[in-house]
């Protein structure tokens, strides 16, 4: 299945200064059973209705319930949750 997680931050200039930052991390969680692939997508476009970053990740169902409860996960949310304007959570086949 696909696992899109599409961010916003609050300001623009975030997804340049932490994009090393969450691929380091994002990367991080191939280690987790059930996750095949993950990549992460710049936004190239600086208007101010669209999102900053989709991240794209392939994994099994029992893959997504191990990466809800994962570390990298919590870290995600800890670390930049607050730096987010917005986000949405997409999956699919």
């Amino acid at each position: 299945m696909k696992h899109y997680i599409i961010a916003k931050f609050k300001d623009r200039d975030n997804t340049e200064k932490l994009f090393p930052e969450i691929k380091m991390l994002f990367d991080k969680a191939l280690t987790i059973e059930g996750v095949e692939n993950i990549e992460i997508h710049k936004s190239n476009s600086q208007r101010d209705n669209r999102y900053s970053l989709m991240i794209e990740m392939t994994l099994s169902p029992e893959g997504l319930e191990r990466f809800d409860a994962s570390e990298v996960h919590r870290d995600w949310k800890s670390r930049f949750g607050e730096l987010l304007e917005s986000k949405a959570i997409f999956d699919c086949e």
